[in-house]
């Protein structure tokens, strides 16, 4: 039987949540079915070392989405692909323009999926160019032949704002790379957590939708049992770090930077925050459950309402709540979860041979 070509496509693999699930997806697809290539705007990221050595590597050598259009159009069709799967929004939207002229020009039928990243509605309004990504979900989007949602949240956005047809859109929980996290969770950390502290741990980049400003402000209102642990780096670090001096808690929370390994860090945590301002599906919380680790965050708009279950893996306080996360934090007993019971739950619901199974039935 001929192995189906499938084409992934991403600007870059920087550690972000939206590159990881490409990363993971492309390395576990059933290798019987598929040939994978896998173009990338630019071939950077730390996620490049994570490639399985099978996948084909195209490089387009171009920084910028717009001026990468056409290069990837051209590539596109040099690769006659069976299936394109597009793995981040705001590059799906500019790709979807040109779904009919790509279709036009190579000689098979070409199935289009495009994995949805975010709540558009309100992630779009910080784009440099909002009225044209506008366009483009309202008009051209649907030219996809399925588009694939990691939450129901995120399926009623995009057919509530952009009539998007139900038919065309499914629901697919993102995948946890278990055997992955297996092999990382033991291994040695050269910062170790207080054993004598409640740690309170907090995975991400410094960007402001992730308001870990927010985080130290509930450390304020803690007692020195707590101390808060930053796992990240971003454009705002200085300032977080600036604004920690400034609240006089410099010596209880440690800014300890990007790892590549932020497992080891969830295993030996009691505790993972998530402060969003909105979240599609929120795979540091599943990751963070099947290390053991419950979470208390902010019910925020996206995905994070349908995996947090209030005295089993968590619970969540009002979007933007301090005072309600600081006094969830001061009710929070380790002793209330059992981490095989949360690896287990993690397991059954996120898999990742469940949840490839459901993508490749939608990829054909």
């Amino acid at each position: 039987m001929r192995k189906r070509r499938i084409v992934f496509v991403m600007h870059a693999l920087h550690s972000g949540g939206a590159e990881r699930i490409v990363v993971s997806l492309a390395n576990h697809i059933d290798r019987q079915k598929y040939e994978v290539h896998l173009i990338l705007l630019h071939a950077s990221g730390a996620f490049l070392q994570d490639l399985a050595s099978d996948i084909v590597l195209h490089d387009l050598k171009i920084n910028s989405a717009t001026k990468g259009l056409i290069p990837l159009v051209r590539q596109l069709i040099r690769l006659e692909p069976d299936v394109i799967f597009g793995g981040i929004g705001y590059l799906n939207a500019l790709l979807s323009v040109s779904i009919p002229w790509v279709n036009r020009r190579v000689k098979k039928p070409i199935k289009w999926v495009a994995r949805e990243t975010s709540i558009v509605s309100l992630i779009i309004k910080k784009e440099r160019f909002t009225p044209v990504f506008e366009w483009l979900y309202r008009h051209s989007y649907r030219n996809f032949n399925q588009i694939i949602c990691q939450s129901e949240y995120m399926k009623h956005d995009l057919k509530t704002n952009y009539a998007l047809p139900d038919h065309k859109m499914v629901v697919i929980h993102n995948p946890v790379d278990t055997e992955k996290i297996d092999a990382m969770v033991l291994e040695p950390l050269a910062y170790w957590f207080d054993p004598h502290k409640i740690n309170l741990l907090a995975v991400g980049a410094f960007r402001p939708v992730k308001q870990f400003d927010k985080l130290l402000e509930v450390l304020v209102a803690l007692d020195n049992r707590f101390h808060l642990t930053l796992v990240g780096d971003g454009a705002e670090r200085t300032a977080l770090e600036a604004k920690s001096t400034a609240l006089g808690i410099p010596d209880r929370v440690s800014f300890v930077g990007y790892q590549a390994n932020p497992y080891a860090y969830m295993k030996q945590a009691d505790l993972l925050l998530l402060s969003s301002e909105y979240e599609g599906f929120p795979n540091v919380v599943l990751e963070a459950n099947y290390c053991g680790l419950p979470v208390i965050g902010f019910d925020a708009p996206g995905g994070i309402g349908e995996i947090v279950q209030e005295g089993v893996n968590g619970q969540l306080v009002a979007l933007n709540d301090v005072v309600g996360m600081i006094e969830a934090i001061k009710r929070f007993s380790k002793a209330d979860y059992d981490p095989k019971r949360l690896q287990k739950m993690i397991l059954e619901r996120y898999g990742m041979r469940r949840i490839l199974t459901s993508y490749e039935a939608v990829i054909g």
